[in-house]
């Protein structure tokens, strides 16, 4: 049995995949996730887990060198970024745009966040 981390499954593969500049979103609970992109569904109930929940599991293991959010995001939202990331680059684009992009990544993780344009893209980084 696994001692610490990742202990879903699908994140943990995911996570281990990826590579220098994969992508992986977190997202909140209505966001529209493409068709032929893998979803990780972690929504318990209404509000559960928050996006701040899943967003501090996955960086026990995920390298991040930048995260992409909507210019709509409240400055809170902004600030649960920087606060659990705090030296990464904050790239800000539409949310029509962030929608788009995630035909890209690698999963899409769906909290159960009821925050509006509570979503991110996280650009992985390197270790070394």
């Amino acid at each position: 049995m696994k001692k610490s981390g990742i202990f879903n499954s699908e994140i943990s593969k995911v996570v281990s995949r990826m590579g220098h500049k994969d992508k992986l979103a977190i997202v909140d609970l209505g966001f529209p996730i493409p068709n032929g992109v893998e979803r990780i569904d972690l929504v318990l109930d209404y509000g559960k887990p928050t996006f701040e929940e899943v967003l501090k599991v996955v960086l026990k293991e995920l390298e991040v060198e930048s995260a992409i959010i909507a210019r709509e995001a409240s400055d809170d939202f902004e600030k649960i970024i920087i606060k659990n990331i705090p030296d990464v680059e904050i790239i800000k684009t539409s949310h029509e745009e962030l929608k788009a992009l995630t035909k890209d990544v690698c999963a899409v993780i769906r909290t159960g966040e009821v925050i509006p344009f509570s979503n991110v893209i996280l650009v992985s980084g390197v270790i070394f």
